[in-house]
């Protein structure tokens, strides 16, 4: 199987494409799973973004009723309903209101803000680093993951060192080695808790060149006893949607992992990971 679990379309407020499309163009290359998970949050006229329990129950709706008219047209094609889910206090009600209230196949947590400031793009990610060494930035990032990790309310962690998207250009590489205790803690947080890891390989065609994570956490993750391991490019046009992904595939086979978990309604099951990257 040749699976993406980190798909945006039009349903994102930075993304384009219908469902349809993007669908399409995974027939096109190939896919036979994939899953739609779309932010939450929508981005405002003013440029900040929000979360309206009405409005993202209604959004969400409507993808289903898109991903369900589009089935029939693929249907050698497994095609999910998921969400990507942004970690931020103030919106965990929301969030939680909205997963019980659509049947979600699948959902992903993230951090994309670190003390007020949007670390993964835009002028706020700049402003992030100034003033900070490697040691401050990064470690920041990495608390304020484990608080969501804390709160556990998806199934798997999404690009889990993003902060080194714009870390890479402006400290250069990192060593994961430096944040081993930090690092260490959440995995093993998120191995008791069942939670699973995302190898997101939008960073290979990024500035890391690598994806999220790399080796180095790959490595820790097995060792913290994480089972449960997706794949998906994060891509946001249809036509980037298998960016990365070969990379990705074989990060996961070099560094020994031999299954990739699927879902259906949050239901885990495992398929080997050399169907997928043959």
């Amino acid at each position: 199987m040749k699976l993406n679990y980190h798909v945006h379309d039009r349903y994102s407020s930075d993304a384009r494409g219908t469902a349809e499309e993007v669908v399409r163009r995974a027939a096109e290359l190939g896919f036979e799973e994939i899953c739609l998970t779309n932010h939450v949050e929508v981005l405002t006229p003013e440029g900040e973004w929000e979360i309206d329990f009405v409005e993202a129950r209604e959004r969400f709706e409507r993808l289903a009723r898109e991903i369900a008219a589009v089935r029939s047209a693929f249907p050698h094609l497994r095609i999910l309903l998921g969400a990507e889910l942004e970690y931020r206090p103030e919106w965990i009600e929301s969030l939680e209101r909205l997963t019980a209230s659509i049947e979600f196949d699948f959902l992903l947590g993230s951090v994309h803000v670190v003390d007020g400031h949007n670390i993964s793009g835009g002028a706020a990610a700049v402003e992030y680093f100034k003033g900070k060494d490697l040691s401050e930035a990064y470690g920041r990032y990495f608390a304020v993951l484990e608080e969501m990790v804390k709160w556990g309310g998806f199934d798997v962690v999404a690009h889990f060192d993003l902060i080194k998207r714009f870390g890479a250009k402006v400290y250069g590489p990192y060593a994961a080695e430096d944040f081993a205790s930090q690092i260490e803690a959440i995995l093993q947080r998120m191995a008791r808790r069942g939670i699973g890891l995302e190898v997101n390989t939008s960073g290979v065609v990024q500035p890391p060149g690598e994806p999220y994570p790399g080796a180095p956490i790959l490595s820790m993750a097995k060792k913290a006893g994480i089972n449960t391991i997706t794949i998906g490019t994060d891509s946001h046009v249809p036509e980037r949607l298998d960016q990365g992904w070969e990379a990705g595939c074989r990060l996961l086979l070099e560094a020994g992992w031999t299954h990739l978990a699927t879902f259906d309604r949050r239901i885990l099951r495992m398929v080997p990971i050399r169907a997928t990257a043959s």
